[in-house]
């Protein structure tokens, strides 16, 4: 093990008993929160936390069963659960859960190796998989849809979240940032507003179903359910057959988003595009191109810091501190993000792309513990400079692994 990677792990290390809960009223089993004022269990938070931790030591995949059941459990007949679950039951903030369930349920069950726990709830399981295959689909395409941006996660991802104009840019990204702290970074946009409900076909939110249907049809297996298993590999099969028809730009060599009130691709060069490699969706001709035209260009996403989460060359790029309405998703870099595109390159064989951008972000985390004394949702993709939410720690733990799943080329996500 190499210094920096023994450093990350040494000063990393308490992270681990910052995040854990004990159950309590609708939260039936122990579970995994974003450490700081949060007590909620939120869908994609404990997820990637779950899998972080379950990385490191197998057993730790119980917080991966009980978020499975939490969700399960709170579930409505119709399969409808929200992102977010209190001591009190189903938070509205967000409409229905991210496609993780099944991706979660599957990488517990694997590391614990015990899938029982699932069969008094397959029915209701199978349910919360679906209902978006029910209730947010676009018939043209055949493909999910998210109900709005924030339901992503990537809050204002410039994929899904329309910006006519920026205003006063210039004077705006100048500002100091300590006022921008103080004001909680303001309205950067005019003419700001989502996409109305369900009309985006996006590159995430269909790679997640794909992994989501390929995980069920691998629990289906694993439970003797032969007819779900091949329902599911077949779902899993077309979701991928008609991501490459209809989201797939061939000119521009990208994964785009799709907008079903005009049919046309939304032309942004971001985070959520490189969803696609996470989950193996483009061929190999296609990664090649999007990896080296776009994810490891300077011009575009890679910054001497790690990836951007949208293009440099897009003109709504920016780097401001932004918390309020939402967070920034238009250039910061973000941990998360910068696993996700490191297990897309580890994906496709990039191993030497994958372990650089892995060493930039663990040279940034540090650099913030040795200055703050703690860790950051976001950082300024030009400076390296710490931005929103101080002391945040959540999917960023997924650093400690970085480095050892880039050199081994190790993807604790895979569901094959």
């Amino acid at each position: 093990m190499n210094q920096l990677q023994q450093e990350i792990k040494t000063k990393l290390a308490y992270t681990k008993g910052m995040i854990k809960r004990r159950a309590q009223g609708a939260l039936k089993y122990d579970y995994l929160v974003p450490n700081g004022v949060y007590e909620e269990q939120w869908d994609w938070d404990a997820f990637f936390m779950g899998v972080a931790l379950t990385s490191e030591i197998p057993s730790e995949a119980i917080y991966l069963k009980n978020w499975s059941l939490n969700y399960i459990l709170n579930s409505h007949p119709d399969g409808k659960v929200g992102g977010c679950i209190t001591k009190d039951g189903e938070d509205p903030r967000l409409n229905h859960m991210k496609p993780f369930l099944a991706q979660g349920a599957y990488i517990g069950g694997k590391n614990l190796n015990d899938f029982s726990w699932l069969k008094p709830h397959w029915s209701a399981f199978k349910k919360v998989v679906l209902y978006r295959e029910k209730m947010y689909w676009d018939k043209e395409t055949d493909l999910g849809m998210w109900f709005n941006s924030m339901e992503s996660g990537a809050d204002n991802d410039a994929g899904l979240y329309r910006c006519e104009s920026l205003k006063n840019k210039e004077s705006t990204l100048g500002r100091n940032y300590d006022q921008m702290r103080k004001d909680g970074g303001g309205h950067v946009f005019e003419n700001v507003e989502d996409y109305p409900h369900a009309s985006v076909v996006a590159v995430d939110v269909n790679t997640y179903i794909y992994r989501e249907y390929t995980a069920l049809s691998k629990i289906a297996y694993k439970l003797n359910n032969e007819k779900d298993a091949k329902d599911f590999a077949d779902k899993a099969k077309n979701i991928k057959k008609n991501m490459r028809k209809y989201l797939w730009h061939e000119e521009d060599g990208m994964y785009y988003n799709l907008d079903t009130t005009t049919n046309k691709h939304i032309k942004k060069v971001s985070y959520s595009c490189f969803l696609s490699l996470f989950g193996g969706i483009p061929t190999d001709k296609q990664a090649k191109v999007m990896i080296e035209t776009y994810l490891t260009n300077p011009k575009h996403m890679l910054s001497k810091f790690g990836a951007r989460t949208l293009s440099k060359q897009d003109s709504h790029y920016n780097n401001v501190f932004m918390l309020k309405p939402h967070s920034n998703w238009q250039g910061p870099v973000w941990p998360i993000a910068n696993n996700i595109y490191m297990f897309g390159l580890i994906n496709y064989g990039y191993q030497k792309e994958a372990l650089e951008l892995a060493k930039r972000i663990s040279k940034l985390v540090l650099s913030d513990l040795d200055i703050s004394g703690g860790m950051h949702e976001n950082y300024d993709a030009e400076t390296g400079k710490p931005l929103a939410a101080p002391n945040f720690v959540s999917w960023n733990i997924l650093v400690l692994t970085m480095i050892e799943n880039a050199k081994e080329m190790k993807n604790p996500f895979d569901i094959k």
